[in-house]
């Protein structure tokens, strides 16, 4: 902001350098008379400890009294500067809460990023312009973050006011209404990506009229691919989304991969930025990364659109957290802007936009294959599946890169090799074709467990009985065994035979848990080594499985806390019969709740059920 002249106002450098000479003088002043040096208290205080002990209360207020005046000079003078400056950088935030930025007054008044403010914060800043204001953004990224109790409110003012971007009040919902508003000045050139990355942002919001510059056309050799779908189709367990909410939800393999990614460039001076819709996939890759991280600054910033928008990266992975097969459509498989979509579809074209567009050399989209190639039409991931096979943008399928050993090495390329070579620092794959190979793998892991095993296993069968020696092992041995399995309503779980390994398992282990309709293959030792993927552990008998290691204590903290598992292992009595045959249920809304299976407790005189129940109080977020 350029600030207006100042119309007869004192100009006060001589009075400000004086209240901070005053303040200064006042502070030392305090500080000569109430906090001596250590080696002065130690010779003059040493034979009047006792008066200095009444004193203290006295010296500690006037050191309290001179560091408030020191504070409040600091402010005026720094009130006197910004009245005698001539230019005034700020946050719209900023603007409407210190008083003197506010009063200005200002000749021209500049909002950057004005898209993503409040229609009011920009009324606010421009109303202070004396000849003119100059708006700055792109309404084809990010708006202003509403409140949900505003957002959905429908009342006439707040649609009219705070639903709609500074662009929306003007009218501008499209690039050619932006080249036809009379008062609007079209930027169309662009010097951050190359052609790929161009050719999508244009087809997801700018409808062509985005340009590059020279240096940004250039061609790039073909092992050398600007956009790269890394594809999850069949990492079965580990591509399945966790669902937080209706549309969101976050999944280990965004994890995994991302972590890989940036590995791999920062070893080529690269920087890195891990963009995703949702804030829980941010934090679990956050911890995934700290099982890596040396010491120093993280290897790579991770956060969801909101926060990248206006930055830009090398590398940019972003994670869509799009799985394929009969896993749910999330907010970005779901994005379009056609005709008849609402503000929810379309915002998330704006997101994908932003995440896209933060690239400088590299993007990568995390997301199932089929559901890219499946894309209904019009949607952003449609718009990514027309690219693929045109210059610049190819295809690696993750289980290519997450390869069981003895599998036969699929080709990779010079680029996929080297990045699978970063992801097996960390990652270990047992192919379980013939029962062997994983089971070795697994019983090693529980003849070393020292502190806990945490198992998720829907069902059991005979397979169990081999491993019971172990189990017991690990019990004697004091490790804390907690297994999750289905409760008896699923009809294999309920038969006789299932039901007599279920009392072995409970012989050995610490607490076997029922819950309703359980479907997550997962393994946790010592809260540090994690197994997950499509084998159950106590029933796998002749089908092709795959399993993944992951090492590391921040990632599988990180996992139990996702599955609740502290709170889920322990069951309360039953309110009713006093006891223990407690199961896990959800209702249809997604709260969690304690039910008593009991027959003799949930039955009544009419033969109808009316089981015990229980809410599970959850923490905060979860």
């Amino acid at each position: 902001m350029r600030r207006s002249p100042s119309n007869g106002r004192r100009s006060a450098p001589a009075e400000t350098a004086a209240r901070s000479r005053q303040a200064r003088d006042l502070t030392e002043h305090a500080a000569g008379r109430g906090w001596p040096a250590q080696h002065d208290r130690a010779e003059r205080l040493r034979p009047a400890v006792a008066a200095d002990h009444n004193r203290r209360p006295e010296r500690e207020k006037q050191y309290q009294q001179a560091q408030e005046q020191y504070e409040r000079l600091a402010r005026n003078a720094q009130g006197e500067i910004i009245k005698s400056a001539k230019l005034v950088a700020t946050t719209l935030a900023r603007f409407r809460t210190n008083r003197t930025v506010f009063e200005g007054p200002y000749d021209v008044v500049l909002v950057d990023e004005a898209g993503a403010a409040t229609l009011p914060e920009v009324l606010l800043a421009t109303g202070k312009a004396d000849r003119a204001a100059v708006l700055l953004g792109d309404f084809m990224q990010l708006g202003p973050v509403i409140p949900p109790a505003l957002g959905n409110n429908d009342r006439p003012d707040i649609k009219r006011w705070l639903h709609p971007d500074v662009f929306q009040h003007c009218g501008i919902h499209e690039p050619s209404d932006a080249q036809a508003h009379p008062s609007c000045v079209t930027l169309t050139e662009q010097h951050r990506f190359g052609p790929a990355v161009m050719r999508l942002a244009n087809d997801l919001a700018y409808g062509g009229v985005l340009t590059g510059g020279p240096q940004v056309l250039r061609e790039r050799p073909d092992n050398d691919p600007e956009i790269v779908l890394i594809d999850t189709d069949g990492l079965h367990e580990l591509a399945r989304a966790h669902l937080t909410g209706s549309r969101k939800g976050w999944w280990p393999a965004g994890s995994l991969i991302a972590r890989a990614l940036v590995e791999l460039h920062r070893e080529q001076g690269e920087e890195a930025g891990i963009v995703t819709p949702y804030g829980v996939q941010a934090e679990a890759t956050l911890e995934a990364l700290r099982d890596v991280e040396g010491a120093g600054r993280p290897l790579a910033e991770v956060g969801t659109a909101h926060r990248f928008q206006g930055r830009e990266f090398d590398v940019v992975v972003f994670d869509t957290v799009e799985g394929s097969g009969d896993s749910r459509e999330l907010w970005m498989a779901l994005a379009h802007r056609q005709p008849g979509a609402d503000a929810w579809h379309r915002n998330g074209v704006r997101l994908f936009n932003v995440a896209v567009t933060r690239t400088k050399a590299r993007l990568y989209v995390v997301a199932g294959g089929a559901r890219v190639r499946n894309a209904k039409p019009g949607t952003a991931l449609a718009r990514l599946a027309a690219l693929i096979g045109s210059p610049g943008v190819r295809v690696l399928k993750a289980k290519h890169l997450i390869a069981p050993p003895k599998a036969p090495v699929p080709f990779r390329g010079e680029f996929g090799t080297a990045l699978a070579e970063v992801l097996g620092r960390h990652v270990e794959v047992t192919d379980v074709h013939d029962e062997t190979t994983f089971y070795d793998t697994f019983t090693e892991e529980i003849l070393q467990a020292r502190h806990s095993l945490w198992l998720w296993a829907p069902w059991v069968a005979k397979r169990l009985r081999s491993l019971l020696p172990a189990l017991a092992a690990a019990a004697d041995r004091g490790v804390r065994i907690t297994v999750f399995i289905r409760d008896d309503t699923d009809q294999l779980q309920r038969k006789p035979a299932s039901q007599a390994l279920i009392s072995d398992l409970r012989t050995v282990a610490d607490a076997v848990i029922p819950m309703n309709v359980m479907h997550q293959k997962i393994a946790v030792f010592d809260e540090r080594t994690v197994l997950l993927g499509s084998l159950n552990a106590l029933s796998q008998s002749w089908t092709r499985e795959v399993m993944v290691a992951m090492r590391g204590a921040y990632f599988a903290r990180k996992l139990l806390a996702h599955e609740h598992a502290e709170i889920f292992a322990r069951p309360p009595k039953c309110g009713r019969c006093r006891g223990a045959e407690i199961e896990i249920r959800r209702r249809k809304n997604g709260n969690w709740f304690w039910r008593c299976y009991a027959t003799a407790c949930k039955a009544t005189h009419s033969g109808r059920s009316n089981a015990w129940t229980q809410d599970i109080r959850l923490r905060a977020g979860r």
